[in-house]
């Protein structure tokens, strides 16, 4: 399958510069274009007018261009520039100066519902365009800005391709609702929940999927992330968690552009955890005198398990337009093996941008994605039938056995057979898009009609052979589940700018109405004689058959208004407010109303620094606001049904009751947020970034208490707690140096959160974060308590060992830590050299734990003396003597890290001699290259589920499939 996508790259390559090569020309012209201080401009675009026929400036602002004997004029076109045509006469050679549009040359980043002047921006947010993304092997689009912006921290659940990835924007703001940001694609606001349906439990969990890996992230052009209140307000009740705005690439004017990008990438694990060695295993129980089951084998099951992983990705983009329309079509695909054995993801997309005018005054415009993306899921989770994943089954195997060792023991299972016989695969069709129509109306006002929608349809099949030992002939167990999901949009706003003297205004009000829906139906089954055709043949079945669905919706309406006022380019002003009615809330509580206001002082255009040497740009930021969270899930307001056999009174049939408490004064978790902040600019752009100060408090969390009795149920959903964040964010940039072929530029970026529980209502604590492994149950890891962090760990102190090797603990349990980071960093730094180019990214955090459960399950050592033994344990638990354990301090691990994310080294070709072709660009990239760490686990970056009372944890390492280091070479080609 390769082989044959890169000959129909290859190939596709050939006929389109076969294709550019068809048209006759007559002449040929060529020039050089040159900037307001007479440096060479690349990238320019020059049309021979009255066609579509052209071609672009190279590095060095010089173009060749062939053209029919008919032509008699040429347009110069470049964003930032006024447009130029240049009469051809009978001259053969050009020079060509362009001149400044000094407005379109400010600097305009995306806000909601419209776009604004950088300088014009009152409240927190950062910016992040294409160049500075992370480069390497991206699966989805948040990889893009990991370690990017300040503020922002991005925890994989897992190493396994297109596995979730929990984003918190300046910490988390709720205990039980969602503490995801919201995701606006195109001006699209999109309902980000995990589509994969799940399985039954009996093939051990695999991580939850990131929905947005099905996007395409070559298709971004740039992010804005929304951070504090004043900014996200005019989102409202979705706003508190943070708004990060995704804005495609869209054609411009000028001739057709191809561009096709391709890399290839090898894949392998990048540390192994520490178990024993045959040798090993072979000593140290024969120093304790134990018989252990031994087959002469030499096995390294973390070698038999994993592989290198090859990934290809390939994209290929037109773009182009004129005056009335611009398009921009592309086509992708991904194929990334995991570095697990019969793991990986596969995604083929395509998007379309079209803007029309259709009038001086009109435009519509389109923006559509499709794509398929199939999962092949390893169960390495824990639970289930398999009683254990392949991650921990592989872990605790015996090096003594060979990888075809087999036994119908239940809790001895060897994890390659699991992992190469278990078929389970999710597979996921998902289109996006949004059409609008924008018109002016008047002067100065302009009104938009957006019709959006986003339809998801996933559908995982499963199935556990009897073929397996353990399982049995005739008891293999399969689940068939399918999840449609559906995101409607209509909104309509109206814009007006208008300047009076000194004084400019923005104003802008709309309405917009939002409906999400769930359809859900899963089957499972389970004794089967025959294997093959199982999960698509349900019916074949000898036992029983359980099926399930559910069905539902929640509708969002909105009333939105913000007004941006200026003076003298100097004293800024944001207002905003949202109305916004959620049928998830209570009767009495429908409607939530969410206002901002924000303030900038642009210091530098006042008199005594207007003129500075030192000081480009400064400007001082205040910004205060309410904004709102209504993930809660559906119907949790309302008194609510459930129907099961098992209700049945008599035994017979079904019967009914009710499954939730109604609470009609339920309402939004409310957040609160002050933000000081200041842009600063000194030396003429050589150093740049923003400070900002934050607090925010969130009111009103919604936990479950218990219901007053008598009661249908025993506990309901009610408004109860508080919690607060507080903390500093940096960014800095530096051009060090700046010389003729060479350069070098450095971004840092740093944060600092801090965390407090203040209110759980009724409840003095809440224990969460289940503990894992054979003899903990009723164990808990985590507590949430008045005045402590949330994310604190919690439990005995580890003091030592007695005699016989056993944990000596504390009585009474104490803080061990916390889950969350208190500081985050970023540093990257860019060289350029002539045509060569090399970008080196660090990222890292620090100042928190990790639970590291699964040490603490392979660190009892008396199965390993056991006779007959089949176990394994970690090398630590033998070299310190440890015969049983169970949670402690000991398992609470310093997780802070330092990590070489990224280094890429690139080449870019000189094409000016070269006919039809714009550039060309090869690379090499490592990914995750080493990490400073204390932890001893697979990676300090982890975030693996785990049971809890209503409150998830956060910061639990159980079991989770490693993480990757990554080398890959790709090309990026131009025509």
């Amino acid at each position: 399958m390769r082989k044959r996508l890169q000959f129909f790259c290859f190939f596709t390559v050939l006929v389109l510069l076969n294709l550019f090569d068809t048209y006759a020309q007559d002449r040929n012209i060529s020039g050089v274009i040159l900037d307001e201080t007479n440096q060479p401009m690349p990238g320019v675009n020059i049309i021979i007018k009255g066609t579509s026929s052209g071609t672009t400036s190279n590095f060095d602002g010089k173009f060749a261009l062939s053209l029919p004997a008919s032509a008699e004029v040429i347009q110069i076109t470049y964003i930032g520039y006024f447009d130029k045509e240049i009469t051809i006469g009978n001259k053969s050679a050009f020079e060509i100066k362009m001149d400044v549009d000094a407005e379109q040359l400010e600097e305009v980043v995306v806000v909601g519902y419209g776009q604004m002047d950088k300088k014009d921006v009152t409240g927190a947010m950062s910016s992040i365009k294409s160049e500075d993304f992370n480069q390497g092997v991206v699966a989805s689009p948040d990889q893009l800005i990991q370690g990017k912006i300040a503020g922002v921290q991005m925890t994989p659940s897992s190493g396994e391709p297109g596995a979730g990835v929990n984003i918190r924007v300046r910490g988390g703001t709720s205990l039980t609702a969602s503490n995801e940001p919201l995701y606006v694609i195109d001006g699209f606001p999109i309902d980000n929940t995990a589509s994969d349906p799940g399985t039954a439990g009996v093939y051990s969990a695999s991580a939850s999927k990131n929905p947005l890996a099905s996007i395409n992230p070559n298709d971004i052009a740039s992010f804005d992330v929304l951070k504090d209140a004043s900014a996200t307000a005019i989102y409202g009740a979705r706003g508190a968690n943070g708004v990060i705005i995704i804005t495609t690439k869209k054609g411009k004017e000028g001739i057709a552009k191809v561009d096709y990008d391709a890399y290839v990438g090898v894949s392998t694990i990048a540390k192994k955890v520490g178990v024993l060695s045959a040798s090993e295993y072979r000593a140290a129980t024969a120093a304790e005198g134990a018989n252990p089951l031994d087959l002469d084998a030499n096995t390294d099951w973390q070698d038999a398990m994993t592989r290198e992983a090859i990934t290809q990705n390939h994209n290929l983009g037109v773009s182009g337009g004129n005056k009335n329309t611009q398009y921009r079509f592309s086509v992708n695909y991904l194929n990334q093996e995991g570095i697990m054995v019969n793991s990986g993801m596969e995604r083929i997309g395509g998007r379309m941008n079209i803007t029309q005018k259709l009038a001086d005054k009109v435009t519509l415009g389109a923006n559509m994605m499709g794509s398929f993306t199939k999962n092949n899921n390893l169960p390495y989770g824990v639970g289930g039938a398999l009683d254990g994943g392949v991650i921990n089954n592989m872990l605790r195997m015996s090096p003594l056995l060979p990888t075809d060792f087999s036994s119908s023991n239940q809790l001895e299972k060897n994890p390659y057979t699991m992992a190469t016989s278990v078929r389970d695969f999710t597979n996921t069709q998902r289109v996006l898009g949004n059409v609008f129509i924008e018109a002016q109306l008047i002067e100065g006002l302009t009104g938009k009609i957006n019709l959006g929608g986003d339809i998801t349809s996933a559908k995982r099949t499963a199935y556990l052979p009897g073929s397996i030992e353990w399982v049995g002939k005739g008891n293999g167990s399969a689940d068939v589940r399918n999840n449609f999901l559906h995101n409607v949009l209509l909104e309509g706003t109206l814009n007006y700018t208008k300047s009076f003297g000194d004084f400019k205004l923005n104003a802008l009000a709309g309405y917009t109405f939002q409906e999400f829906g769930r359809e859900y139906n899963g089957a499972n089954a389970t004794g089967f004689d025959i294997d093959e055709t199982a999960e698509h043949n349900l019916n074949a079945a000898n036992g029983a058959v359980l099926v399930d669905s559910y069905k539902e919706s929640s509708k969002l309406i909105s009333w939105l208004g913000r007004a941006n006022m200026s003076f003298k380019d100097k004293y800024v002003v944001t207002a905003t407010v949202r109305a916004d009615g959620s049928s998830r809330f209570g009767a009495n509580n429908k409607w939530g109303v969410f206002p901002s206001v924000s303030a900038a002082w642009r210091i530098a255009e006042e008199d005594f620094l207007k003129n500075s040497d030192v000081v480009s740009d400064l400007k001082l930021r205040a910004g205060w606001g309410v904004t709102g969270s209504q993930e809660i899930g559906n119907y949790r307001s309302l008194p609510t049904l459930s129907g099961d056999k098992g209700y049945s009174a008599v035994g017979i049939g079904s019967g009914v009751t009710y499954n939730n408490y109604a609470n009609p004064d339920l309402q939004w978790e409310e957040t609160r947020q002050l933000n000081f902040g200041v842009d600063y600019e000194f030396f003429n752009g050589i150093l740049y970034g923003s400070v900002d100060f934050y607090q925010k408090n969130t009111s009103n969390l919604l936990l479950e208490l218990q219901a007053p009795q008598p009661a249908p149920v025993d506990v309901y959903l009610q408004n109860v707690g508080e919690l607060n964040n507080q903390g500093v964010e940096f960014a800095l940039n530096t051009v060090n140096i700046s010389k003729d072929k060479f350069t070098w530029t450095t971004g840092i970026v740093a944060a600092y959160n801090e965390n407090e529980v203040k209110n759980i209502g009724d409840y003095d604590e809440i224990l969460t974060g289940a503990v894992g492994g054979r003899g903990q149950v009723g164990q808990f890891s985590q507590v949430i308590k008045p005045g402590l962090p949330y994310g604190t760990f919690y439990g005995p102190v580890y003091q030592g060992l007695d005699e016989s090797g056993n944990a000596i603990v504390s009585e009474e349990s104490e803080v061990l830590g916390q889950a969350v980071p208190s500081w985050t960093l970023g540093f990257n730094n860019t060289f350029n050299y002539g045509n060569w180019d090399l970008n080196v990214f660090f990222n890292g955090a620090f100042g928190h734990q990790v639970f590291n459960n699964t040490a603490l399950e392979f660190s009892s050592t008396n199965d390993l003396y056991g006779e007959g033994s089949t176990y394994n344990v970690m090398k630590n638990a033998v070299d310190e003597g440890i015969r049983q354990t169970g949670y402690n301090s000991k398992f609470i691990e310093d997780a802070s890290f330092f990590r070489l994310s990224n280094m890429t080294l690139g080449y870019t070709f000189n094409m000016n001699k070269v006919k039809h072709i714009r550039n060309i660009r090869v690379y090499a990239s490592g990914q995750n290259l080493f990490v400073i760490t204390d932890y001893s686990g697979y990676d300090p970056e982890v975030n693996a589920p785990a049971g809890g009372n209503q409150v998830p944890p956060i910061g639990i390492d159980y079991n989770n499939y490693p993480a990757a280091r990554t080398f890959m070479g790709g090309v990026s080609i131009g025509f």
